[in-house]
């Protein structure tokens, strides 16, 4: 079990609750952070089309593209339709993260994912580059919030 209670050996709870939020498949999924591998594979299995951004190339995500490099850094030319986060947003800058996902997404691209239960600071970091589509807090304990943003 990892800290936030979520359990190691299957996707995040809060990413498949937002499922029904962002748009179907088929669409291009960047997932920011391979972790156990087990939402690349989950989406993957949905029909999205997965790939990995990773620092360091993460060989439990099987055949699924795999880019090794910092998330921050990364033009990816607005390729993708969903950005979905799996904690990046609260170990980068907020203006780094905000900058690296608009920079992903295609305008009217969604980002989503578990946030930092501040909807006040979330709004500020965001607000020029995104709208907030959904901010609902995940009823958890875990003091996160989930998310669903619209790149503007």
């Amino acid at each position: 079990m990892h800290a936030s209670g979520s359990r190691l050996d299957r996707p995040s709870a809060h990413v498949l609750r937002l499922l029904p939020h962002v748009k179907p498949p088929p669409a291009r999924l960047l997932l920011v952070g391979a972790g156990t591998g087990h939402e690349a594979r989950a989406l993957d299995a949905r029909g999205y089309d997965v790939s990995v951004l990773e620092p360091e190339a993460a060989p439990q995500v099987g055949e699924l593209p795999v880019v090794a490099a910092e998330f921050g850094s990364t033009d990816f030319g607005g390729r993708f339709d969903l950005l979905c986060e799996i904690g990046a947003f609260a170990r980068m800058p907020r203006a780094e993260w905000v900058a690296a996902a608009a920079r992903a997404l295609r305008p009217g691209g969604q980002a989503f994912g578990a946030f930092p239960n501040d909807a006040s600071a979330l709004l500020h970091a965001v607000g020029a580059a995104f709208e907030i589509e959904r901010c609902e807090p995940t009823g958890g304990g875990d003091a996160l919030l989930e998310v669903v943003l619209r790149r503007r």
